[in-house]
């Protein structure tokens, strides 16, 4: 049992070391290639302030991808907070905020309910989920972009606390937040508990769906804090607003040691993969690179980096399978003697 834990322990460390090699390597890449514009404090400013929006919904995803689900409708949750904390600033910005984190809450919720009550696999239900708030946000907006009414509004997402922006403070309190919800708490345990293998977590006594139905629930909630920022920083909102941030958000999570089967991920690894993908996106803008070629640099990443999990956790469950058959061939022997 104690080999089997270290394996575990191994995968994650691998894991957390293959994201960090690539993120000092495109530091190191970029700093080389164009070091006057890229490691300049304007650029550095930038790319921080870019990194906030989207590590707050991978910190969503990265509960959701822990329990063993997926979340397909961040992008158009997004736009739709950031729709309404546009749209009902004439109520007032504390009620438009509010609306618009309470309509996160709510998908998130119903996200919840139709996976643990419906019993509807995640892909499923966060498709129908993501097509439905799309349709409601293009209804809403009448598919104009709706500018802000309130000029301190902007200090949200575009004001900086000294040299340091503000989504940037607020990201960082939501990364140490989850980090010790998920690595300190009874809920990280029941969390990667039922995403390893929901049965054994049910047979120890954990109730399976209440793990599941919270990681949707936080990340509607994240989803919509995001889109509430991203909506002061441009003072405006747009329908074309999260339209790839769902996919990613989950590259940048499996990039940083989640897996689509669920058990593993964290906080930590959900930024630093967010933090790879800005840099390299930043990195590749600087140098003039056609987008089209950067999509595919992109997918090549992330394909290197899904290859060299898989072979890691290939060569951990071999070592794993290896420790349980000495361990019953050792409980067979014991068994033998004794009798």
């Amino acid at each position: 049992m104690s080999e089997m834990s270290l394996s575990k322990k191994l995968l994650r460390i691998l894991t957390d070391q293959t994201i960090l090699v690539v993120l000092v390597g495109l530091i190191i890449v970029f700093s080389i290639l164009n070091a006057d514009r890229f490691l300049s404090t304007e650029n550095i400013h930038n790319v921080a302030r870019q990194v906030s929006f989207d590590t707050i919904v991978a910190l969503g995803q990265v509960v959701v991808l822990i329990a063993g689900g997926i979340d397909l409708s961040v992008g158009s949750v997004l736009a739709m907070a950031a729709a309404l904390a546009m749209g009902l600033q004439s109520y007032g910005v504390g009620i438009a905020v509010l609306a618009a984190i309470g309509m996160g809450l709510a998908v998130g919720t119903i996200n919840g309910l139709l996976v643990t009550k419906g019993k509807i696999v995640p892909f499923i239900a966060t498709l129908g989920t993501m097509t439905v708030v799309y349709g409601a946000m293009l209804t809403y907006t009448q598919q104009q972009p709706i500018p802000g009414q309130v000029e301190w509004f902007k200090v949200l997402g575009a004001g900086s606390a000294g040299p340091v922006p503000i989504p940037t403070i607020i990201m960082a309190l939501f990364v140490g937040i989850f980090h010790v919800l998920l690595k300190y708490t009874r809920f990280g345990r029941n969390l990667y508990a039922v995403g390893g293998n929901k049965e054994a977590a049910r047979l120890a006594g954990i109730q399976a769906d209440r793990p599941v139905f919270w990681a949707f629930v936080l990340s509607g909630l994240l989803t919509a804090v995001s889109g509430v920022l991203l909506a002061s920083r441009l003072n405006s909102s747009t329908i074309h607003m999260g339209q790839q941030t769902g996919l990613l958000v989950i590259a940048a999570c499996i990039m940083g040691g989640a897996s689509m089967l669920g058990g593993r991920g964290s906080a930590m690894g959900a930024f630093l993969g967010i933090l790879a993908l800005a840099i390299l996106t930043n990195g590749l803008n600087l140098l003039s690179v056609f987008s089209f070629y950067q999509t595919g640099i992109r997918a090549l990443l992330l394909i290197s980096i899904v290859a060299v999990d898989a072979f890691y956790a290939t060569t951990v469950r071999k070592r794993m399978m290896e420790a349980s058959a000495i361990g019953a061939q050792q409980a067979q022997e014991s068994a033998g003697s004794g009798g």
